[in-house]
C-alpha cells in the first residue's frame, strides 16, 4: 500500500488483533530475536511510554509488534528490560499515557484494539482509564472521555493535572476528529473546554517547565504545524511562526537543553528523521543525525539521566525496536536490533 494511505486520511483495516502493521503474520518463532522471551520488548509502533522519574525507569506499554497488538508493560532501567506481570490493560494501540509525579503513579487512557479500524468493522475503540502505581495495573473504570485513540496527552505537574486532547472516534462508518479536552486530578475526568485547536489526532503535546504550561503541535489534517499552548482554562496559539507539518512525531521536554524537542512524524510525503528544537522565536531544525525515519515513536524526557530516550516506531516497510538517547545535542543509539520487516498484506 503507498505510504501516503495510511497517513493523512482516514485509514483502512492493516491488522486484526494478531498482525500487526509491519507484520509478517508468521508465527512467532520465525522473528526469535522479537520474542518477549528473549527479556525485551521488541519491534513496536502505536505504543505508549513514559518516564517514572521517581524510579528512575522508562515504562513502555502495549502498541503492535511484528506479529500482534499487545498488552505488556515493560520497565527499563540501568540497560535492562523487566517485563511486569499481567493483569493490566487489554491489548490495545495508540493509547494516551502519562506520568503523574505528584501522585508517583502512570494513568493510561483509551486506545485503539487493533492497529487501525475500518468502517464496516465493528467499533474498536476504548474508553477505560488505568493507573499504574507500585508495579501493579487498577482499572478505574470508563467514566471519563468518550472512547478513542491517538490522543495526546501531557501531565502538569504545576497543577497536578493530566491534560488529554482530541484523537479520533468512529461515527456512521467514518473517522471523526476531537477537538475536545479533558483533564485527570487522579481521581476524576473533567471536561475542561471544546474550543481551542481544531479537532485532530497524532497531535504531539508536552509540558514546558518555563511556561508552565502544556503545549501542543500538529497533528492530522494537512499535517498541521501549529503550536499551542493550554494554561489550565484556555488554549493560545503560541506566538511563533508555523513550522513545518508534521503527523504522529513525538514530543518531550529536554532537561539540559531547557527546550521542548520533537522528532520523526510524516510530514504528508514521508516519514522523517529530523529533529527540531522550540525555543524563543520559533521551531529551529537541529543539524544533527540521529535514528532513521519513522513515525508512531514515543519520546520521554529523562530528569535523572539529562536526556530524553526515544523507542520504536515505523517506516512503512519496517517496525523499529531499537533504543536511542539524546543528550547535550547528540543522538546516542542504546540498543540497536535490527528492525522487523513488513511484509505487504494487500491493504
Amino acid at each position: 500500500m503507498p505510504a501516503a494511505a495510511t497517513e493523512g486520511r482516514p485509514r483502512r483495516l492493516l491488522l486484526v488483533l494478531t498482525c500487526g502493521v509491519a507484520s509478517s503474520c508468521l508465527p512467532q518463532s520465525a522473528h526469535p530475536q522479537w520474542s518477549p522471551h528473549a527479556g525485551r520488548p521488541g519491534p513496536r509502533n502505536a505504543h505508549a511510554a513514559v518516564y517514572d522519574s521517581r524510579a528512575g525507569t522508562f515504562v513502555l506499554f502495549g502498541g503492535a509488534t511484528a506479529e500482534e497488538v499487545r498488552g505488556d508493560t515493560w520497565r527499563w532501567a540501568a540497560g535492562a528490560w523487566r517485563l511486569l506481570a499481567g493483569g493490566g490493560p487489554a491489548p490495545r494501540t495508540f493509547p494516551a499515557m502519562a506520568y503523574d509525579s505528584a501522585r508517583d503513579e502512570i494513568v493510561l487512557f483509551g486506545g485503539n484494539r487493533v492497529l487501525f479500524g475500518k468502517g464496516d468493522s465493528p467499533p474498536a475503540l476504548l474508553g477505560d482509564t488505568w493507573i499504574l502505581r507500585r508495579g501493579a495495573w487498577r482499572n478505574v473504570g470508563e467514566r471519563g472521555p468518550p472512547p478513542r485513540a491517538e490522543a495526546a496527552i501531557a501531565h502538569d505537574p504545576a497543577r497536578r493535572r493530566t491534560v488529554l486532547f482530541g484523537g479520533y472516534a468512529w461515527a456512521d462508518g467514518r473517522v471523526v476528529r476531537l477537538g475536545d479536552t479533558w483533564e485527570w486530578d487522579g481521581e476524576r475526568w473533567t471536561r475542561e473546554s471544546t474550543t481551542g485547536p481544531s479537532p485532530r489526532s497524532g497531535a504531539a503535546m508536552a509540558y514546558h517547565p518555563g511556561l508552565r504550561m502544556v503545549v501542543l503541535f500538529g497533528g492530522s489534517g494537512g499535517p498541521l504545524g501549529d503550536t499551542w499552548a493550554w494554561n489550565g482554562r484556555v488554549w493560545s496559539p503560541l506566538p511563533v511562526p508555523p513550522a513545518a507539518g508534521r503527523f504522529n512525531t513525538t514530543m518531550a521536554w529536554d532537561p539540559l537543553a531547557e527546550r521542548l524537542i520533537r522528532f520523526g512524524g510524516w510530514d504528508g510525503n514521508g516519514r522523517t528523521s529530523d529533529t527540531w528544537e522550540l525555543g524563543e522565536v520559533g521551531w529551529r531544525r537541529l543539524p544533527d543525525a540521529g535514528p532513521s525515519s519513522r513515525n508512531h515513536a514515543v519520546l520521554v524526557s529523562a530528569p535523572d539521566r539529562g536526556s530524553l530516550l526515544l523507542y520504536g516506531g515505523h517506516d512503512g516497510d519496517r517496525v523499529f525496536g531499537d533504543l536511542w538517547e539524546r543528550r547535550r545535542g547528540r543522538w546516542v543509539p542504546l540498543e540497536s536490533p535490527a528492525p522487523a520487516p513488513r511484509v505487504p498484506n494487500g491493504h
